[in-house]
Parts: C-alpha cells; structure tokens; sequence
C-alpha cells in the first residue's frame, strides 16, 4: 500500500467493512498506527477512565487522544494520517505501508519495518505460542 504526498493510504476493501462509522486512528503498540473499530475504543476508554487515574494510566490516555482522528475515508477509500501520527510511527510521505488486520485492530506499519518484525516473529512462532497459549 502507499501513503502518498498528502499522507493519504487507500485502507484495502476487506478492512473497510470491519472499521465502521466511530472508528478511529491512533498510535499503538511497536510505534504503529492502529485503526480501532468503535467497540475497541470504548472499551479502551472504559479501561482509561477512574477518579483517581495514576501517572502511567495519565500518560496512556493522553497520548492515545492527543494522537488520535476518527476514521473517515473518502470516497476513494483514503483516510488521512496525521504528520504527527505519521512521524511517531516512522512512516514517510510518499512511501510503502503494510496494512495487517491484528485482530480486532487493524495495523499501519512502515514496509520496511514490518517485513523485519515479520520474518522474526515468523521465525520464533513456536516459541511465542508456547509462552502465550499456556497448555496447548
């Protein structure tokens, strides 16, 4: 996929339907952008909200807001990512992004970090399912 000029990516059709009206872009894990369908961001926000929130739970929150737009593609598909979106997560205009659905989330990565991230992970699958599925 391609950021252009403008900082506009077309978000491939199959992701399109997943992340309705109230969905919105922000920064993610792994300095990525990650676009959040409405349910996600509540609950999200649920997990951001207390009387009395502490210092890490005051920077989450800020951070994720501040960095956040809701999620309004043209009629071409684009949405726009912000340059400050753009610069935290290493992603040029013009240039090459990969678009991963990452469950309920859907991902933006640079293209050249994301083929360095995968071919790990990939090659260290096994030992990641043995840590994280616990008895299978």
């Amino acid at each position: 996929m391609k950021v252009d000029d403008k900082g506009r990516l077309a978000i491939p059709v199959q992701f399109r339907k997943q992340l309705r009206e109230g969905s919105y872009v922000s920064v993610s894990q792994d300095n990525v952008l990650a676009i959040y369908p409405p349910d996600l961001w509540a609950a999200l926000g649920v997990q951001l909200q207390s009387p009395l929130p502490g210092p890490d739970q005051r920077a989450l929150a800020r951070t994720l807001y501040s960095l956040s737009d809701a999620f309004e593609p043209d009629g071409q598909g684009r949405i726009s990512l912000a340059p400050e979106q753009r610069r935290l997560a290493g992603i040029e205009t013009p240039s090459s992004v990969v678009v991963i659905g990452a469950g309920p989330r859907v991902e933006i990565w640079p293209e050249d970090r994301w083929d360095s991230y995968s071919a790990d992970a990939q090659g260290r699958f096994t030992e990641f399912a043995d840590r994280v599925i616990q008895g299978h």
